[in-house]
């Protein structure tokens, strides 16, 4: 692939990037960056991709543009969605969060109080907030995955059933890469009647909000999703197999080093710690509803202790597994730069995906932000795209 920094990305081919939507004059900014992702960073810019403010309920930004196949000359419309990797794991927080609400969990048990099971081999001491803020001490499992297991939800739950633990529970934080999403899903599934993950989002949140946001992802669907282009296939294949005995090679366990996520395995998968299918449009409305009074079209998402929750610190140290300094509340990343940037305040939640997709919410400034895009860059945290976005809708937010 050209790495020239200038011009279209490659992925292109000369193809010309429309981009369509409406942006409040006061942040031009944010449409001025989006075009240049599109159109002028080369090997650094994007395929396809949509970007989204919301700003005290009102929708400030809302762009989509560039294709969301190129081959296919399939453009990226207004309902296009895409893989959005760990951004998904708000549907767990979330999911987990509203159990606590409705006095179904406590954060303060034991997950075997729940899921009697989860007990096996040493894990009777691991408590529900431990999932909630990545300090549960099982970034990865005992068992030998065999390659793309990491998608199936029955090998998964099983594999964590009986797996011991990495370290002692709320120790240290190790950011729970590929396991977040079953163990948050897992757990409510005992309260919950039964409900895995793609039904229970469905039907707990997804549906009563109207949010375009996947896993599972239906039948129906699967036409308006965008293919994903990665820089460097081999990318993560070459970090583990470089250093196969570190905690972050061990938390890639059972994931197909061939995987273009863009298969069926993926998109069908439950795995809510990155196959979640959404955009940018669906990340701010969520995002915006939590930095505000946490309710969307009359719905309660969040209680008010729920929302302290969520946005008050609870860890801030170098995680074991990737070796970046984070912060977590009880269900979120936090802001905390260069990694995880998220506005100006303390307060601000949300998550980052592989490849540079990113959704937080700011209550400061009641601001929620969505950015979906379809070319997996290199790098952590919103990428050379995402990250001008980010800023750029923080400069005037504050302004």
């Amino acid at each position: 692939m050209n790495n020239d920094k200038s011009g279209l990305n490659p992925f292109l081919n000369g193809k010309k990037p429309d981009i369509s939507g409406h942006c409040d004059p006061l942040f031009q900014a944010v449409a001025d960056v989006f075009e240049q992702n599109l159109t002028q960073r080369g090997a650094d810019g994007e395929v396809g991709a949509s970007c989204a403010v919301v700003i005290d309920g009102e929708m400030i930004v809302d762009l989509w543009g560039g294709y969301a196949d190129v081959e296919e000359d399939r453009a990226w419309q207004e309902d296009t969605l895409c893989c959005c990797w760990s951004v998904s794991k708000t549907a767990g927080a979330l999911l987990t969060l509203r159990m606590i609400d409705q006095g179904l969990i406590d954060p303060n048990a034991p997950v075997a109080d729940y899921w009697p099971a989860f007990a096996a081999n040493g894990k009777d001491g691991v408590l529900v907030r431990h999932l909630l803020n990545h300090t549960a001490g099982l970034s990865y499992v005992d068992a030998d995955l065999a390659d793309g297991q990491v998608s199936d939800w029955n090998t998964m739950i099983a594999a964590l059933e009986q797996t011991s633990l990495n370290w002692t529970a709320g120790s240290q934080l190790g950011y729970l890469n590929m396991t977040q999403g079953y163990l948050l899903a897992g757990l409510c599934s005992q309260v919950n009647g039964g409900r895995r993950l793609a039904q229970f989002w469905q039907e707990e949140l997804a549906q009563p909000l109207g949010l375009d946001w996947h896993f599972a992802v239906p039948d129906d669907v699967i036409p308006r999703l965008a293919t994903v282009y990665q820089i460097d296939p081999t990318m993560f294949t070459k970090i583990i197999d470089a250093n196969p005995e570190t905690n972050f090679a061990k938390s890639m366990k059972g994931r197909d080093p061939n995987e273009t996520y863009d298969s069926m395995t993926w998109r069908k998968a439950e795995n809510g710690a990155g196959t979640g299918h959404t955009n940018a449009r669906t990340m701010a409305k969520l995002y915006s509803a939590l930095a505000r009074d946490g309710s969307l079209n009359g719905v309660t998402v969040l209680s008010k202790d729920a929302l302290t929750m969520a946005s008050t610190e609870t860890v801030r140290e170098q995680c074991a597994v990737n070796a970046l300094e984070l912060r977590f509340s009880l269900g979120f990343e936090m802001n905390c730069a260069p990694v995880t940037p998220m506005g100006q305040g303390d307060r601000c939640f949300g998550y980052a995906g592989a490849g540079g997709s990113y959704a937080f919410a700011d209550p400061d400034t009641k601001l929620g932000f969505g950015f979906s895009h379809n070319v997996m860059h290199q790098g952590v945290g919103p990428g050379p795209c995402g990250l001008p976005l980010v800023e750029a809708a923080v400069a005037q937010a504050y302004a």
